[in-house]
């Protein structure tokens, strides 16, 4: 992620207006989270499934680099098994939407940054509960998504 920080705040919404879909990007997971069932294919399914519940529409990589301001939603998911207890794992979840954007004080200048994020998650699980971590990646796109909706309703 990027140390500037963009939260799901009225200011940070408005950058979702217009917004008609996203390019998805789930990082890679450990062999070891993936063998406990946690995959990225599995994450991805499901947070692409969410999006278009929502009404958003899934680009593919080529689609985002076609689209006005290229928008990708970047899911960051780090789980790390506890040295001193294997059978726990410690998980971290991001969520941000990173999109081009324009200097205002020089309009030739573009960038590519977070728009909108939502707060880090970091928590503690078992392993047999390692679905905590796709609930929290849930329900983050659960805001993604209403945060979208509210700056994108019909009139």
């Amino acid at each position: 992620m990027s140390p500037a920080l963009a939260l799901d705040t009225p200011n940070e919404r408005v950058t979702l207006a217009g917004l008609t879909g996203v390019h998805v990007i789930v990082n890679e997971m450990s062999a070891e989270v993936e063998r406990e069932g946690l995959t990225r294919s599995s994450l991805q399914a499901d947070m692409e499934s969410r999006l278009r519940q929502g009404g958003l529409r899934v680009l593919t990589a080529t689609e985002a680099l076609t689209s006005v301001g290229r928008p990708t939603l970047e899911v960051r998911v780090h789980v790390a098994s506890s040295r001193e207890t294997p059978d726990l794992y410690v998980y971290s979840v991001d969520l941000a939407l990173r999109q081009q954007i324009r200097l205002t004080r020089d309009r030739t200048v573009e960038s590519y940054a977070v728009t909108w994020s939502e707060n880090r998650e970091v928590g503690v699980v078992r392993a047999t509960r390692l679905s905590a971590v796709r609930d929290a990646l849930r329900a983050k796109v659960n805001q993604f998504i209403t945060a979208w909706q509210t700056v994108n309703r019909e009139p």
